[in-house]
């Protein structure tokens, strides 16, 4: 039974985060919401440690402003007692040029009293970083590393 309250509440936490329904994805968390998304906050500093459930609010607020569209398509949910993993591939169409961008990401959320207390999310910024720029990256960057690694 709890495991399904806890399902139901991160697809319901989800469908409002990316309808941009953001009273529904605060309710769904616990006051003392924390949370965390793995990338560098120099590229990307509206993520990054975040606390309160007003963090939502001004997530979705940002992604409004950037992307004309966003939706996303669970590909994996795991559910052990008060832990919820999911990856999901998130598609975005930038508003200035509606460019679609697409990646994979990986969520874990933890429960408390049948709400969100914990969030982490990761996803492969430097491809992101490439689709937003428009052009491949890797070539140049891997010699840089491979420079950077013999010396």
């Amino acid at each position: 039974m709890v495991r399904e309250l806890h399902r139901q509440r991160v697809l319901k936490f989800l469908d409002a985060y990316y309808s941009g329904d953001a009273d529904t994805a605060m309710a769904c968390c616990d006051d003392d919401f924390d949370s965390i998304t793995y990338a560098p906050i120099e590229l990307f500093p509206h993520l990054g440690h975040k606390r309160g459930k007003d963090w939502i609010k001004e997530m979705i607020r940002t992604q409004q402003r950037r992307y004309s569209s966003r939706k996303y398509d669970i590909r994996f949910l795991a559910i052990d007692g008060d832990k919820v993993a999911t990856i999901q591939q998130i598609t975005l169409r930038k508003g200035n040029d509606n460019r679609v961008l697409q990646l994979n990401v990986a969520e874990f959320f933890t429960f408390r009293g049948g709400r969100i207390l914990n969030h982490r999310s990761f996803f492969d910024s430097f491809d992101l970083v490439q689709q937003l720029l428009g052009q491949d990256l890797t070539d140049s960057f891997a010699v840089r590393v491979r420079d950077a690694l013999a010396r």
